[in-house]
């Protein structure tokens, strides 16, 4: 007899063409890294007889329907959710290439916060305040292959946080780039389902979901720690146990998790030096609702999402009363994270970006004896978080850039 172990297992995720479309067994599945969560579980409604006996006994009751969902922990790196996410935004990556050179803004200047054009408006040619960009060609070479921030846009300025060699010479052989791919929320969503295999290669069995959609994730991040991700969704229903591997030899994205201590935190126009938590979460509201009408089906027919509900949690160091304030104002607030791999510049990255938010909650943390600094916890609910509509923005409540292929 062969029993399981904790460890000798894998995750694999396929895409199906629709719902009902079952993803084809063999390859084509990708590997989702993790480092636990519940997994696969199954659940059916205990449905109780309602039959009145005499001897003070039951008569057995029934299943109802099925339910199915999934969820995991597991480590951030560069590429390693990235169809995850998309299917939670219900948007697609865009790669499209994103480039300006002097033929756009014939010259430009560098400024300690940003770079100024002598023509043209860095928001009709469609820079975004959030995205990163990277320039090339620039007389003096520490402003040049280096990842920018774009805090803040004008009509001929872009505005970084970083600090930049500051020349006053026009300069009129160079290239601003944005790197990589975008994902924001799109003005028509996109439905994805997915079938999702637990393989546990000890006892070589295998658990499959059908039609499953994957709906909420969260991100979190602790001093000393690796940015992790959490995803997690539900599934109609369907479900197969099978007595072997049904995805064979699923892909593997290669990387690095992203340290917490490489990534740069941006609140209210601010980099964070005194963060003890954070977290970030997204939500659709996945629903598979019960349903009857023909025996032989004993799951929900679809899985529905609502609206994307977005929260984040922030612990830090207490060290004046602004968040305070703001709370007090409703003042509104952006947030951008910037995680890189460990590597020369211009650094692999992800970056995120919630654009518009008001505080949910300023808590300080009781008075005591104790040694050690006061905190306070800042909480943002979904409901204070909302679409981005100015001319600088992305048109989302939250936007996605890496340099993963």
């Amino acid at each position: 007899m062969v029993y399981q172990s904790n460890s000798a297992g894998r995750i694999a995720y396929k895409a199906q063409a629709g719902l009902g479309q079952i993803a084809a067994g063999g390859a084509g599945a990708t590997v989702l890294p993790i480092t636990g969560g519940p997994g696969a579980k199954l659940s059916k409604a205990a449905t109780e007889s309602q039959t009145i006996r005499n001897d003070g006994m039951s008569i057995r009751g029934r299943h109802g329907t099925q339910k199915t969902s999934s969820s995991y922990n597991s480590e951030m790196w560069l590429g390693s959710h990235d169809a995850v996410l998309e299917a939670i935004m219900r948007g697609t990556w865009d790669a499209t290439a994103f480039s300006k050179t002097e033929a756009d803004f014939t010259s430009l200047t560098t400024v300690a916060d940003g770079i100024v054009f002598t023509s043209g408006s860095p928001i009709a040619m469609g820079f975004k305040v959030g995205d990163i960009f990277r320039a090339a060609n620039l007389p003096d070479a520490g402003n040049n292959n280096r990842n920018l921030r774009i805090s803040a846009l004008s009509a001929n300025k872009i505005t970084v946080p970083e600090t930049l060699i500051v020349n006053a010479a026009p300069d009129t052989n160079c290239t601003l780039t944005r790197p990589g791919k975008r994902l924001t929320n799109p003005a028509q969503l996109v439905r994805r389902y997915f079938g999702i295999e637990e393989f546990e290669s000890d006892i070589g069995k295998a658990t499959v979901l059908d039609d499953f959609v994957w709906g909420t994730g969260k991100f979190s991040m602790t001093p000393n720690g690796i940015i992790t991700f959490d995803p997690g969704g539900i599934g109609t229903g369907k479900i197969r146990p099978l007595d072997a591997a049904y995805f064979t030899n699923p892909a593997e994205t290669a990387g690095t998790p992203f340290a917490v201590v490489d990534a740069t935190i941006r609140l209210g126009g601010v980099d964070l030096v005194e963060l003890t938590s954070f977290d970030l979460s997204l939500d659709i509201q996945p629903s598979a609702p019960d349903a009857f009408g023909s025996g032989n089906i004993k799951y929900a027919p679809d899985v529905f999402t609502g609206p994307l509900r977005v929260s984040l949690n922030l612990t830090m160091l207490r060290k004046d009363l602004q968040l305070l304030a703001d709370f007090v104002n409703e003042t509104q607030y952006s947030l951008n994270i910037l995680a890189v791999d460990n590597m020369s510049e211009p650094k692999n990255f992800l970056s995120i970006t919630v654009p518009n938010f008001t505080l949910g909650g300023v808590d300080p943390s009781a008075l005591s004896k104790q040694g050690g600094g006061r905190t306070q916890t800042i909480q943002i609910p979904p409901a204070l978080v909302g679409i981005d509509t100015s001319a600088t923005g992305n048109n989302s409540m939250i936007s996605f850039q890496a340099t993963a292929a």
